[in-house]
């Protein structure tokens, strides 16, 4: 399943370039990985952060200023929170919500300095994202209410990227670059209605509100990019 993801989601990513002309003419190409701190707003409430990997594979293009560029990406992110409990920081557990999104995004990049040997950018970019897959399963075996249900997750969310970075420049065909974003979800990644005559622990009946969950996530990235120049000869 997660191949056919993959596949629609190259394939997309290559129309779009080829309908602008990006692969008709020099570009870069590379790939970025690092850490997220992923956050997760229930209601009103922000769970913990959860500590997840990201991954990106991406095709920008060479203008002749070099100052401005458009990109497009696609990629795999955990989005998710954590809920910690314990008393008096002892014994403390906690209980992590993993949502395992592939990633489309596009988006311009703006070059701050062109004529230092570390170049300065920001960015900021459109994302759709799809719900391959969540750890929600992991607490079925709880059979309580109190805990997140697969039934309720839209598997389809979007949201903006936005934040720069530092770009360093090898030789004409590879740059390395260190970039943070900050990537926050317009569309509620799960929505719960109110469950009614829930038995809490102690055996009393309960009603449980409304749970709307939004996703936002602080990413910090590494990665290289590689220059495909293409040279019309007369």
């Amino acid at each position: 399943m997660r191949k056919k993801y993959w596949s629609i989601a190259f394939y997309v990513l290559g129309m779009v370039c080829a309908h602008y002309g990006v692969l008709a003419q020099s570009y870069w190409f590379g790939g970025k990985i690092g850490p997220s701190l992923a956050f997760q707003k229930w209601n009103e409430f922000d769970n913990g952060g959860l500590l997840a990997p990201n991954v990106d594979f991406f095709l920008e293009t060479m203008p002749e200023s070099k100052k401005s560029a458009f990109y497009g990406q696609i990629g795999f992110h955990t989005r998710g929170s954590s809920l910690r409990y314990g008393g008096f920081g002892l014994n403390t557990s906690s209980l992590k919500f993993k949502f395992h999104n592939a990633s489309m995004e596009f988006g311009a990049k703006k070059m701050i300095d062109t004529d230092t040997d570390i170049k300065p950018f920001y960015m900021i970019g459109a994302r759709a994202e799809y719900t391959v897959a969540t750890n929600l399963s992991s607490y079925e075996a709880q059979a309580s209410a109190f805990y997140p249900n697969d039934a309720y997750v839209n598997r389809f969310v979007y949201g903006v990227t936005f934040g720069g970075g530092f770009e360093k420049q090898f030789d004409e065909f590879i740059n390395s670059f260190l970039e943070i974003t900050f990537c926050p979800d317009l569309r509620e990644q799960y929505i719960q209605p109110p469950i009614f005559g829930v038995r809490d622990p102690f055996g009393n009946k309960v009603s449980i509100s409304e749970r709307i969950v939004r996703n936002y996530s602080l990413e910090v990235k590494v990665g290289l990019k590689f220059l495909r120049k293409i040279i019309y000869i007369d």
